[in-house]
């Protein structure tokens, strides 16, 4: 026997397989494992210094009488600091709870393989590598045993107040709570768990289902089979069938408030509070209803059927169409006729016309080669070439003769047309327009006119502006603070307000208007030029050759382009 303080790292190799069997998660805390390691007991909080006894009083006299009159002394509980079950549970501990039922001392023995520790009620000992075991006080019933043991490293067993566990490594799992009535059972591929208000047994990878208070789920993977539910709603999938479903446990529509549910491809069905719908896609069927409105649409193949507030429709697709409401009644067999009226309006079509009564007493036939119109405007269509339409209300009156003839009166303009040579069109007060085949053209307007013969001559005026072509002889554009002339490609001649220049074969002349006076100069190129200015003149012979220049008083004479001065 050896007690008292051993060498731990001697045995810590012979307990690592127990230790690591008996360990449990840490909490967060930090706890330890629930089977503590050799040579360490459980923890202890550490005593109190001694010479904490109570507050200190004041030093001063009377400080520690009360300042409260005689009889008003508060009365205090029997123990302050007790709390109620409800507000432990709510704030938790943060004991450790693997000191639950030691002492103050902890004793350790070592035989070999062999070590026993023991600490008040908690006691571990280990014999390895056959066997391990951690006795300590029940957390919820301290007068119980929590006792956990392990065999040869597979076998596990615990019981307490709260646990009834065995383990047969790796294949058999049975834990149970006692004081929740709860146990899971785990069996190579089952698994079976139980409580008092649920179940789940699993077959994996074949079988899975499971039992709540409320709902509860069933999944076969080979079936393709999902079942879901809830108490607020949800899915089932059986191969191509589906239900998808919000409010109540179950695919019912009596309970549901939203669902929906089909075989696809071949059936869809879904409805919620204001709306249903149903599809059937081999019958070619469709059906949705609206209990806001009232409004339902039921199709089956070419039968269609369709209600709203206003009016019903009913349609055998593609021969025969019916709608009707309030006064009205529209009815279509094709191709053999139309017929349909609303209040005082009817219509009716067949092969060989048309007849219509409109608002207001207005009347419309038509037929093959001829069509009228009778109502705030009139119409009249003799074969499809002659129109006549009439307004009465403003004065109207158009002909159409395609394609020769054209010709409009109205209350602000009138129009003739004799398609392709001439055409003539006045807006009273305004302007006239006149064309004479393609090519002549000629327009007056308020501000001015217009005479144009394409491709070569153009004249007009707009106001201030003016132009003058005989192309390619002569251009000259006007406007009101410019103008440029160009003739035959020998005379330029450009003016603005202040300037001017032309040009006339080899002659060049130009002028400027200056506040003091006028400025011009003439060039007979290349022999001679000669000009003046308010304040001086010039004249060159042969660009410089021979020259002179006066500027006020300044003189200047050219000899051989060379300038000599003559004044200072």
């Amino acid at each position: 026997m050896i007690s008292g303080a051993v060498p731990r790292s001697v045995l810590w190799a012979a307990c690592l397989l127990a230790l690591c069997l008996l360990a449990r998660p840490a909490s967060a805390q930090g706890n330890l494992p629930d089977i503590a390691p050799i040579g360490a007991g459980p923890g202890k909080k550490p005593p109190p210094p001694s010479g904490e006894e109570g507050p200190e009083t004041h030093a001063a006299e009377g400080g520690t009488e009360s300042t409260l009159p005689a009889g008003n002394e508060p009365s205090l509980p029997t123990d302050p600091l007790a709390l109620s079950p409800e507000v432990a549970a709510r704030i938790g501990s943060d004991a450790d709870p693997e000191a639950l039922g030691t002492g103050e001392d902890a004793k350790r023995q070592y035989y070999g393989l062999y070590y026993n520790e023991k600490a008040g009620a908690y006691r571990y000992r280990v014999l390895f590598p056959l066997w391990a075991e951690r006795i300590k006080p029940s957390a919820t019933a301290p007068t119980k045993p929590d006792r956990a043991s392990i065999y040869g490293g597979l076998y596990y067993n615990r019981r307490s107040a709260e646990h009834a566990d065995d383990v047969l490594f790796p294949l058999f799992w049975n834990l149970r709570n006692p004081l929740e009535e709860t146990r899971s059972t785990l069996l190579g591929p089952f698994f079976n768990r139980r409580t008092k208000i649920e179940s789940d047994d699993w077959f994996l990878p074949l079988y899975a289902t499971g039992r709540r208070a409320v709902g509860g789920y069933t999944v076969i993977p080979p079936l393709l089979t999902s079942l879901h539910a809830t108490e607020k709603g949800g899915f089932n999938l059986v191969g191509l069938g589906f239900c998808s479903w919000k409010g109540g446990a179950h695919c019912d529509t009596r309970s549901a408030h939203d669902l929906d549910l089909g075989l696809a491809p071949f059936y869809f069905f879904g409805q919620n509070q204001r709306r249903l719908y149903e599809v059937v896609p081999p019958l070619l069927h469709y059906y949705r209803y609206d209990s806001r409105s009232q409004y339902w649409l039921n199709v089956f193949g070419p039968y269609f059927r369709e209600h709203k507030p206003e009016r019903d429709l009913f349609h055998l697709i593609p021969f025969y169409w019916s709608l009707w409401g309030k006064d009205e009644r529209h009815t279509t067999v094709a191709p053999l006729f139309h017929y349909g009226h609303k209040g005082e309006q009817n219509l009716l079509v067949t092969p060989l016309f048309l007849n219509q009564r409109g608002k207001g007493g207005a009347t419309t036939f038509v037929t093959w080669g001829y069509a009228r119109h009778r109502g705030p405007t009139e119409l009249d269509m003799i074969t499809p070439l002659y129109w006549h339409r009439r307004d009465p209300r403003v004065g109207l009156d158009r002909k159409l003769l395609f394609p020769f003839f054209y010709t409009s009166t109205g209350p602000r303009d009138e129009t003739a047309v004799f398609f392709p040579f001439w055409s003539h069109t006045e807006r009273y007060g305004l302007g006239t327009s006149t064309r004479i085949t393609p090519l002549f053209h000629y327009a007056s307007h308020l501000r001015g006119h217009t005479v144009e013969l394409y491709p070569l001559v153009f004249f007009g005026k707009n106001g201030n502006d003016a132009h003058r072509v005989i192309a390619p002889l002569y251009f000259d554009f006007e406007k009101a603070r410019a103008r440029t002339t160009i003739a035959a490609a020998v005379y330029v001649r450009l003016r603005t307000l202040d300037t001017l220049h032309q040009v006339l074969l080899n002659t060049y002349y130009a002028e400027r208007y200056y506040p003091n006076g006028k400025s011009w100069e003439f060039h007979f190129l290349p022999l001679f030029s000669y000009g003046r200015n308010p304040s001086g003149h010039f004249w060159n012979v042969l660009f410089g050759l021979t020259g002179y220049k006066r500027q006020g008083s300044a003189a200047t004479l050219r000899l051989f382009w060379a300038p000599i001065p003559l004044s200072q």
